[in-house]
């Protein structure tokens, strides 16, 4: 009995000894992992027409790429107008983001920014557009209901005159 109490002994020893080294090795990885640097996505490269009209939609092409290759959100903002966070998308893959231009003609800014999924930010990217009224359409049955829109009161009041 007394021999395989000391084998006992020895395998409760080792076992001990055996977790102890893995909670120390796990203690140490995780310690490593968070001592890395979260990088911030690089500054977003962005695509918006220079004219766009008021009352349509406008597309605006956005990518960026995260050096910890993370995924990443995109916040868009128009004159202090912030649209909030949307994502997360791809890194290094090109986004869409379809916006309704309903505020006054004029000229604005627009600012871009991307957000990796571990929360580190990128330095704003900064693009000018025109906000333009809709061309006028011009017809012959256009020209003859604006001439008798009186006629018409229902057409008056969608034609707005």
């Amino acid at each position: 009995m007394v021999k395989g109490g000391k084998n006992m002994k020895k395998k409760l020893f080792s076992l001990v000894v055996c977790t102890l080294l893995i909670t120390i090795l796990i203690s140490f990885s995780a310690t490593a992992k968070r001592c890395e640097q979260n990088l911030p996505p690089d500054v977003p490269n962005v695509e918006i027409p220079e004219n766009v009209v008021r009352g349509h939609w406008i597309f605006i092409k956005t990518i960026t790429t995260d050096p910890d290759n993370d995924n990443v959100y995109y916040k868009y903002e128009i004159d202090g107008h912030d649209y909030g966070w949307v994502g997360p998308f791809q890194s290094g893959e090109e986004h869409i983001e379809k916006i309704m231009v309903i505020i006054p003609i004029g000229t604005y800014t627009l600012g871009v920014q991307a957000k990796d999924t571990n929360g580190a930010e990128s330095d704003w990217s900064y693009s000018l557009f025109n906000v333009i009224k809709p061309r006028s359409v011009s017809s012959p049955l256009i020209n003859l209901l604006l001439h008798y829109s009186n006629l018409f009161p229902m057409i008056k009041y969608l034609l707005r005159l």
